[in-house]
């Protein structure tokens, strides 16, 4: 089958790329508005962005009505600063809770039963049952399109981690202890399954 997305709606377009680039890994990001308002939701269009400096980048999707800005992205703008907490196999659940579409003001953390504890720098509360965490100060912020479907980019300098002593020996994850989980299509997630190692050639 031949697809050009010129000929294609916007429902018809995200299908098609939700289900193609897979799996996607998800950040669970908190963050808190002006008047101390604590928020938490995942998004799967999220990934590494740079090490030198540490840069994570996360996509919100415009698609509420009016396409006004998710709650995430007012908080970050107002206050420059985030909590991305990866999402494993033991909090998938209580994650996938946060991505309801709750009024302003709802306290994820709380509808969730996650527990929301003091970040070391940052403002913003991390997830205590998350294994890592980053927290992050805005380094840039991005609109990729204002129009239904577009995005903005949200860079993340990554100033402090915090990782469970059980994950990591000589600065490495131990993936399999990890247990991370990740997004494809509609209500369909996936765990890590097999791990295959591929050396690069050597040139």
């Amino acid at each position: 089958m031949e697809i050009s997305p010129f000929q294609l709606d916007n429902m018809e377009r995200y299908k098609l790329l939700i289900g193609s680039v897979v799996p996607r890994p998800i950040a669970l990001v908190s963050s808190i508005s002006a008047q101390g308002e604590p928020n938490l939701a995942p998004f799967s269009f999220f990934t590494v962005a740079a090490y030198n400096p540490m840069l994570l980048v996360f996509f919100p999707v415009r698609y509420k009505k009016k396409l006004e800005f998710k709650d995430t992205v007012i908080n970050i703008r107002e206050t420059a600063e985030f909590v991305i907490n990866v999402v494993t196999e033991d909090i998938a659940e209580q994650a996938n809770t946060c991505s309801g579409l709750y009024e302003k003001g709802a306290n994820e953390f709380v509808i969730s039963g996650l527990t929301a504890v003091k970040s070391r720098i940052v403002k913003p509360f991390r997830v205590k049952e998350s294994p890592i965490q980053f927290e992050c100060k805005l380094h840039k912020m991005l609109t990729i399109s204002e129009e239904s479907g577009g995005s903005d980019a949200i860079f993340g300098e990554v100033i402090h981690m915090h990782v469970d002593d059980s994950l990591i020996g000589d600065h490495k994850i131990d993936i399999r202890k990890l247990k991370p989980v990740a997004k494809l299509a509609g209500p369909e997630w996936s765990t890590i399954g097999e791990v295959i190692n591929l050396d690069r050639p050597k040139v």
